[in-house]
């Protein structure tokens, strides 16, 4: 009975902590915020982790924010870290497994078997504006 409550516990606290989103900017007008999580798809051999991306509007107004996914000192920036997201009035859009809007950045293989470093979340070049 002991083994099932510290199991309960354990299980309780991972999907509260799995839920949880870490602001990374903020100003009057929107929101971004990430999250780290695993992505297993077992039926297709894929076993990653991923830093997904939350953008939140917070104003009454559509806005488009873009953002380069990469550090802001990297030199390697290419076309496809470039992020654009079109919110409308106090919408939120966020990354999953799935991959279907680009609001996530790889982060590690759970399947390779090297210890790797994990990289620090960033971005850079973090614009935006209201589409009137």
């Amino acid at each position: 009975m002991i083994i099932l409550n510290y199991f309960y516990i354990f299980f309780t606290l991972l999907v509260i902590q799995s839920d949880q989103w870490t602001p990374y900017y903020e100003n009057d007008n929107f929101i971004i915020s990430y999250r780290l999580q695993r992505c297993n798809d077992i039926k297709n051999g894929f076993d990653f982790s991923y830093y997904f991306i939350k953008a939140t509007n917070k104003t009454d107004k559509t806005i488009v924010v873009d953002f380069v996914l990469r550090d802001p000192i990297s030199t390697s920036q290419r076309e496809e870290d470039k992020v654009i997201v079109l919110l409308e009035k106090k919408e939120s859009k966020e990354g999953s497994c799935d991959g279907n809007n680009n609001l996530e950045l790889f982060y590690s293989d759970n399947m390779s078997q090297k210890k790797s470093f994990p990289k620090e979340f960033k971005l850079s070049e973090i614009n935006f504006f209201e589409i009137k």
